[in-house]
């Protein structure tokens, strides 16, 4: 009896061994989803059983099926997306969770609707540079002044206007 197994892999080419996790890869992926479907299939029949008694119940399946939805090509829309956002923080508003959180749908990320606090504190980020040196506000520089005397050459020559007199 040996205490080590051989690994053939290691005596094989590299292609393959690429062919054999690729199958490998594969197998375990139907695997996967053959598990959720009966898990998704379960938790159907439980949602259908019987109709919600409570507020929290009927919001879970609400969820749920917002969340099926999400899944679609239909809720690709930023603006369903952010639809779908503000549904799921009024159920957490409404049920009272203190502190609702954009729920990502699986596959995709849900946009959360705009929160005007979230934005101020971004731009006071904007303002701070490094450790503790804040950015300093744009200074606008004012034209120069004209010249009180009109026969000031420096004014002529940063105007573009000719000399007087003279070509330019």
């Amino acid at each position: 009896m040996v205490d080590r197994t051989t690994s053939l892999d290691g005596h094989r080419g590299m292609a393959a061994q690429k062919a054999t996790e690729l199958r490998r890869l594969c197998a375990d992926v139907e695997a996967d989803q053959l598990a959720l479907r009966r898990r998704q299939d379960a938790l159907e029949v439980m949602l259908v059983a019987a109709p919600a008694s409570t507020w929290p119940e009927a919001v879970e399946k609400a969820r749920y099926l917002l969340g099926l939805f999400a899944r679609t090509p239909d809720a690709e829309d930023p603006r369903r997306q952010r639809l779908i956002a503000n549904v799921l923080e009024d159920f957490d508003r409404l049920l009272g969770n203190p502190t609702p959180k954009p729920r990502p749908v699986e596959g995709r990320e849900v946009i959360p609707a705009p929160n005007p606090r979230l934005e101020e504190e971004t731009t006071a980020k904007a303002q701070t540079r490094g450790n503790r040196e804040t950015k300093k506000p744009k200074q606008i520089k004012p034209d120069k002044a004209p010249a009180s005397s009109p026969f000031a050459v420096t004014t002529a020559k940063a105007s573009g206007s000719p000399k007087p007199g003279g070509k330019k």
